[in-house]
């Protein structure tokens, strides 16, 4: 199985965008097209990231969590209604009248974000880790540039 996806960088980015709900419903009545009964966030100043229950780009296991690159801005409110409620599909049907707007916002999400460079996080998440196991058995590690010819 593969390792989970992790960027702590993209987490906080995503959560200082605003409500994805908040967000759709503000393009709907820019377009001339919003409904009367809009779900309003609670207070704006409270965004969560949002780990989609079912993912995009990654998979879940038992006790699992999806990887960081599927993750939303959900104020929260609209947070806590959807764990309540427990299912993606029909608290999106419900709120935004289409129960795949997690998918397509994940997707949206991850394509604007300044850190969804995966070579470069990869590279990073390698050199952590070989550090920390290092500290963790007591090793040196060894200086590649300094090589003698």
């Amino acid at each position: 199985m593969a390792k989970r996806y992790i960027n702590k960088k993209h987490l906080e980015w995503v959560a200082s965008l605003e409500c994805c709900i908040r967000t759709h419903f503000y393009n709907l009545e820019m377009a001339g097209i919003a409904p009367t009964n809009q779900s309003e966030c609670s207070d704006f100043n409270v965004i969560q990231a949002h780990h989609l229950l079912k993912p995009f780009y990654s998979s879940r296991g038992m006790g699992l969590r999806a990887g960081d690159k599927d993750v939303i801005p959900l104020c929260e409110k609209h947070h806590r209604e959807l764990h309540m409620l427990g299912n993606e599909y029909d608290f999106f049907q419900q709120v935004v009248f289409n129960s795949r707007f997690g998918i397509l916002t994940v997707q949206k999400v991850w394509n604007a974000s300044p850190y969804n460079k995966e070579e470069d996080n990869d590279r990073i998440q390698k050199a952590n880790a070989k550090r920390i196991s290092a500290k963790t058995f007591g090793r040196k590690q060894k200086n590649k540039s300094t090589r003698s010819t």
